[in-house]
């Protein structure tokens, strides 16, 4: 009789132990998640431009900082009558075209001169290339050889670069 009732009493100190640590992530899970007041969201900004999708699609790696307006700041600024959510992204590294080397069937050639450089259909400068940003790009190509020959008539190699509209 003894071992029964010590074992329900071990039985029920263990079960109020389990409650306790359930009752304990839930406060913690409280914490971390924002709760929307019924179902009303805020508008979410990233470097300025509105964001429509849902907030749980942004890299979260990439942020810098968030900012939240709230009350009549958010009215006022951003017609925000939920709230606005301010996300600032990690500034993009330029593309550095310095130190590039032609390398020609496994051997580096650096006698030869640069290869013409087209952005936007206009011949261009290294210059130009050193201040594009990797944002500004939406497609870069390179022709070498008989390619860059018969397409553009430069033999030392083509690179071309459309950038964003």
């Amino acid at each position: 009789m003894k071992k029964l009732l010590f074992t329900a009493f071990l039985l029920m100190c263990f079960i109020s132990v389990v409650n306790a640590q359930d009752k304990e992530e839930e406060k913690s899970e409280e914490n971390i998640y924002v709760k929307v007041k019924d179902g009303k969201k805020p508008v979410i900004f990233i470097d300025g431009k509105k964001f429509d999708f849902p907030m749980e699609l942004i890299d979260q790696s990439k942020i810098a900082s968030i900012n939240v307006i709230k009350g009549k700041e958010a009215i006022k600024k951003y017609n925000a009558p939920n709230g606005a959510i301010l996300i600032t992204t990690k500034a993009l590294k330029k593309l550095d075209f310095s130190n590039a080397k032609i390398i020609e069937n496994g051997d580096l050639k650096e006698d030869n001169p640069a290869p013409m450089i087209i952005i936007d259909g206009k011949v261009s400068t290294k210059k130009s290339l050193d201040i594009l940003t990797p944002e500004k790009i939406e497609k870069m190509e390179i022709f070498k050889g008989e390619q860059a020959m018969k397409k553009y008539k430069a033999k030392h190699g083509v690179i071309v670069i459309t950038t964003k509209k």
